[in-house]
Parts: C-alpha cells; sequence; structure tokens
C-alpha cells in the first residue's frame, strides 16, 4: 500500500514521510546525512550512496503530493560537533534541491549542532519548534506540550516480527496515539536500523509519557509498502 490515511487529511506513506493535507507539508525526520564520513573517521567505510537515495525519495514524495512545504523534523546531520565536509555538501544539496519546488523547513534535532550555517546559505532558518494549524513540529529530544497533534522524530521506531521459530523481521514503523494526539515519524536514513518497540527502553522524554502499549503501529516494508499492523498490545 502506498498511503494510509489515519485521520482526515493526515497520511502515512510508504517513503517513510507523513503528509499533512491541510497544511500542504510533507514531514520526515533523522535524515543523518554525513553517516559515512563520520564512520569513515574510524576507520569503517561505506559506500556514500544515502544521499543520493535521500535526494530520490524526496523528489518522489514532491511529485506524488505538491506540498508547499517539505519539513525536516530535525537530525537533518548525523555529526555532533562541528559539521563534516559530506555533511556541508550532502545537507546544502537537499535543502538546495527541496528549495527548487517546495519551501524547506529545518527544525532542530539534537545531532544539528551547527546546521544552521548550512542552512543560513540558502536563506533558511533553522527552528527548535514549528506550529501551523492544529499541528506542533519538534523533534522529540526534549520534552514540550503541545495543543492539538505533536509530531516527533527521535526514536526511530522500529517492530520486531517474531515467528514461531523466533526468526525476526524488523520494520521500520510510525507510531501514533490518537487519545493523546501524537505522531512519531520513523528515522529516513537508511543506516538507522531502529529502536524496536517491543524490546528496547524509550529514549525521548515526550514518548516515554505515553501509554506505549496504545500505540498503533505502522510498519513499512519494502515489498508491501505501508502496513497497519494495529496497537503494540496486540503484537507483544
Amino acid at each position: 500500500m502506498e498511503e494510509i490515511e489515519i485521520e482526515n487529511n493526515i497520511f502515512f506513506t510508504r517513503y517513510g514521510a507523513a503528509y499533512f493535507e491541510d497544511i500542504s507539508t510533507i514531514a520526515v525526520s533523522d535524515i543523518h546525512l554525513g553517516y559515512e564520513d563520520v564512520l569513515a573517521k574510524n576507520g569503517i567505510f561505506l559506500p556514500r550512496v544515502q544521499s543520493r537515495i535521500i535526494y530520490e525519495t524526496i523528489d518522489k514524495l514532491i511529485e506524488r503530493y505538491a506540498p508547499e512545504k517539505v519539513l525536516i523534523n530535525g537530525d537533518l546531520k548525523h555529526e555532533f560537533s562541528r559539521n563534516t565536509p559530506q555533511e556541508w555538501k550532502d545537507a546544502f544539496d537537499l535543502l538546495r534541491r527541496i528549495g527548487e519546488r517546495a519551501k524547506p523547513i529545518v527544525v532542530k534535532g539534537n545531532h544539528d549542532n551547527y546546521i544552521a550555517n548550512i542552512a543560513s546559505k540558502l536563506g533558511i532558518k533553522v527552528v527548535d519548534s514549528y506550529e501551523e494549524g492544529k499541528y506542533t513540529f519538534q523533534h522529540g529530544h526534549r520534552d514540550f506540550k503541545w495543543k492539538g497533534i505533536a509530531v516527533i522524530g527521535n526514536e526511530h521506531p522500529a517492530v520486531g516480527l517474531r515467528d514461531s521459530v523466533e526468526s525476526v523481521v524488523k520494520l521500520p514503523c510510525f507510531l501514533y496515539f490518537k487519545k493523546k494526539g501524537l505522531i512519531v515519524l520513523p528515522a529516513l536514513s537508511i543506516y538507522a536500523g531502529g529502536s524496536d518497540l517491543l524490546k528496547n527502553e524509550i529514549s525521548s522524554p515526550t514518548l516515554k509519557k505515553m501509554r506505549l502499549k496504545e500505540g498503533r503501529v505502522y510498519g513499512l516494508w519494502e515489498a508491501y509498502g505501508i502496513i497497519d499492523l494495529g496497537e503494540i498490545r496486540n503484537l507483544q
């Protein structure tokens, strides 16, 4: 399935992005550009393919939904300290590409120290949170309050599906708490394996306040697209 409409005007897509039709905005999170550069400094060399895949994904989303805005909800870059050469190039190129077809919005994540130096070259202001209509977008690494619906990232949510012989398929996922009005976006990075909600401790202070078992899981499976897996309580 290409997309699922979880509420009026709110769509979860197979590409790991949410589309908010009423404010004409695509939201993605946790891209972590520059990941390969950081690993290379530690003697681990990966092919530098992530930026190309991210560019192609964003292009597909813009072509499909024609949004007025593309919002990056934190952790555009990976290195905590100063921007690496790869981060400069990849982040600049991504924001420039988005800016040719939509308005880029950058919400600062905990990895995004110095990202403003890159964004400012394109006249883009980096913000701690973004509010429009009934939505509040914040990365999720800090506690905050909201009215309406909050959208966070940070957690890199995933679920490990186990069969009778304990084989596991781990799927990145969206997480939705309808009663609390909270959406957790999956990581867009191809290197973010995801934190298994069924096994690992929660790190986001906002997510820690939720009754996790009430969260509804929408898994991303390359072969099938996006799948409604039901509430976490039924997966445990």
